[in-house]
């Protein structure tokens, strides 16, 4: 009862990985059957992109069409894709009539839905790279339970969380994608605290102005998400940049401080903290992919170079631990 105890933390983020998993798959297998319409409109229900040859083009839906109703029920009661009922999900073969205004005309357009584009390889590896970060970060935390493992258990959370994408929620779909749009900022976050401490803390990574400035950038962010929710459509998406932007912000932040660790810690500590594996790591995902996408030759097998990224976190796993078996020796 102790050991449970004392890994009561472990367990709670064990569950919480199994639960993305299974709500991963279980939204995998329901998208398979979803119908696409290739069309789609702004939060002012003005359609603003319409596939050429696709099911709303073959329909006679136009670019500057203005959306009134679908199926009879006004838009400003659905009003996007997020908030549509589970009812109104369309499934492939299935036909929806949407009523648009048109130069002062209502015109009934009757959508049948196609299917959707065949990204399976792209969707797949996505869930391949998520499932190896929380993975990696788990065995580390279960390994050697230091507070470098705890991040990087929680950047595997976050990772799982960000490329989840769950079963349709209906009018609960908005907050579903909203959440997982948080959790790709947060990846970014708890990989900058990663690399502002590890393998040991920098000056700006032991600053707590510092750090509540990380946190609170993200918190000010996740407000903003929540208002988007609240004020639905007229804030819909319109923090979408800003959300990008803290992610390039972090990003950044993540390189400089990776930078000053190789720059500033002598070779034999980079090997023996683990910190020359990350290294190797990062290379091994982003190298490959660089060159074929300067070369511009079709290099065969080029598809499968985005699953390299599943070395920085088996890298980094591997260095949390032979930094704790390092930290061990020296207090021994």
């Amino acid at each position: 009862m102790e050991s449970l105890t004392a890994k009561r933390p472990e367990l709670t983020l064990l569950v919480v990985a199994v639960a993305i998993t299974i709500w991963g798959i279980v939204g995998f297998f329901e998208h398979q059957d979803n119908g696409w319409g290739a069309y789609t409109y702004s939060p002012d229900y003005i359609v603003n992109f319409v596939e050429p040859g696709g099911a709303g083009d073959e329909a006679g839906l136009q670019i500057g069409d203005r959306v009134i109703s679908v199926e009879g029920i006004p838009v400003e009661e659905l009003p996007l894709y997020s908030r549509w009922p589970h009812s109104l999900a369309p499934q492939v073969g299935e036909t929806l009539r949407i009523v648009v205004e048109r130069e002062d005309a209502t015109v009934a357009i009757d959508v049948v839905y196609g299917e959707p584009p065949r990204n399976l390889g792209m969707r797949l590896g996505a869930a391949v790279i998520g499932l190896a970060f929380m993975a990696f970060g788990l065995w580390a935390l279960f390994t050697v339970q230091t507070v470098h493992a705890l991040t990087l258990a929680c950047i595997g959370l976050a990772a799982g969380l960000a490329v989840s994408v769950g079963p349709y929620l209906g009018t609960w779909d908005g907050v579903a994608s909203h959440v997982q749009f948080a959790s790709a900022v947060l990846l970014t976050l708890l990989l900058l605290r990663f690399f502002l401490t590890f393998p040991k803390p920098k000056r700006l990574g032991a600053s707590r102005l510092a750090t509540w400035a990380v946190y609170g950038a993200w918190l000010l962010f996740v407000g903003c998400l929540i208002l988007e929710l609240i004020f639905h459509p007229r804030l819909y998406h319109t923090f979408g940049p800003i959300g990008s932007l803290l992610m390039l912000g972090y990003i950044l932040l993540t390189l400089i401080a990776l930078t000053h660790t190789v720059v500033t810690t002598p070779r034999n500590e980079l090997r023996a903290s683990g910190m020359g594996l990350i290294i190797v790591g990062i290379l091994v995902a982003i190298v490959p992919s660089t060159i074929a996408v300067v070369s511009g030759f079709a290099i065969p097998g080029s598809g499968y170079f985005p699953l390299l990224i599943v070395a920085i976190p088996l890298t980094m796993a591997l260095a949390v631990r032979r930094q704790a078996r390092l930290e061990i020796a020296e207090a021994g």
